[in-house]
């Protein structure tokens, strides 16, 4: 932003607003920063507003001003779950489960019935260290919605961690005759096969996975696994090495690479 924006009126916060919209269709997005800024000043009452101006600083790199823009806003819109929600996401990005938890309980105080908080909740709670309260938030989640694939997800991924991998394969299964081609169940599927040693099914299952996301290296890394303890070296070897390729900061696959090779 080589100068800061202006409008005719600078005591009118619509202006403000309609001058934002112009400078994010231009690219400028520190420009509309500026605006929504002003805007709120004036009139601090708008809870889009005050939802944009977050979402724009998280967009330009400054998460922590998008997260105090949310707490701020959290707290003069009470009723507006969206506030809280984005604060638990954030806070969970930033490995702060517990707080993120607390934050989603104060998302569902304003929308109870919402299966996606539900299972976003369910997924703190399992980071946070609670599985056993993330697979009965899950419960919820699925009783309003029973095609929610975050809730099976995390209900699959508790019951997992709870040592009950029979109950784990069961709510797998389930949640794919819902949702069969959610990329994130049959990952979470091939990862606990391989670990209950059906390698041949868990690479069956990660194979669809890569054909949903031929980009994701953690898929990669599953491959190279089954394959390897199939005794396919050339297959786990490629798949390894495809994952360097696509997250060349993980240490692990360059590692199970080069362990497949001594093997």
């Amino acid at each position: 932003m080589s100068r800061k924006p202006s409008v005719t009126n600078p005591s009118d916060p619509v202006l403000w607003c309609k001058e934002a919209a112009q400078r994010m269709i231009s690219g400028d997005e520190k420009g509309a920063i500026f605006c929504y800024q002003e805007s709120v000043k004036l009139r601090p009452g708008i809870p889009d507003v005050w939802y944009n101006l977050a979402r724009l600083f998280e967009k330009t790199g400054e998460r922590k001003e998008a997260l105090a823009t949310h707490i701020t806003a959290g707290k003069l819109f009470p009723a507006d779950y969206r506030f809280s929600a984005e604060r638990a996401r954030l806070l969970a990005e930033s490995g702060k489960y517990t707080e993120a938890v607390n934050a989603a309980s104060d998302a569902l105080a304003s929308a109870p019935y919402s299966p996606t908080l539900l299972a976003n909740k369910a997924g703190y709670l399992i980071f946070a260290g609670n599985p056993d309260e993330a697979r009965q938030t899950a419960e919820q989640a699925l009783a309003i919605d029973p095609g929610c694939a975050l809730a099976y997800l995390h209900k699959a991924h508790a019951e997992s961690l709870l040592g009950n991998a029979a109950k784990a394969k069961e709510t797998m299964e389930t949640g794919l005759s819902s949702v069969p081609d959610d990329g994130r169940l049959l990952k979470l599927q091939a990862n606990l096969l391989i670990r209950s040693e059906d390698f041949e099914a868990g690479l069956a299952s990660i194979e669809k996975v890569l054909l949903l996301d031929p980009n994701d290296a953690e898929s990669w890394s599953l491959k190279g696994a089954a394959s390897a303890y199939l005794g396919r070296k050339e297959d786990a070897i490629s798949a390894f090495e495809q994952a360097m390729k696509l997250d060349p900061k993980e240490k692990a696959y360059r590692q199970n690479r080069d362990a497949v090779r001594k093997g």
